[in-house]
């Protein structure tokens, strides 16, 4: 996440619109449930990572997890995502 979001810095200094990954995929996902769960009193208190017992049950039921590369490479590139931090923007 830290990734995207020095990505997403860049992006903005440069007047581009933001890059939001799609729930589609498991990181696009995790951010939109954290940010969600961040509102919530209770949800403040905890911490969302993709090994936390909270989102890997959300995960496992909403079909996101899989240790399939090819799997997750597909979904990448179906979503036209694939490299897309590793462009140069400068």
């Amino acid at each position: 996440m830290g990734s995207l979001a020095g990505h997403n810095a860049v992006r903005y200094g440069l007047g581009m619109p933001m890059l939001i990954l799609p729930k589609s995929i498991a990181i696009g996902d995790l951010i939109a449930y954290a940010n969600y769960k961040l509102t919530t009193k209770e949800g403040r208190r905890n911490r969302y990572t993709f090994a936390g017992a909270e989102y890997f049950e959300r995960m496992k039921a909403q079909g996101l997890y899989t240790t399939d590369k090819e799997e997750i490479v597909k979904r990448v590139q179906k979503l036209n995502l694939e490299g897309i931090l590793s462009q140069k923007l400068v």
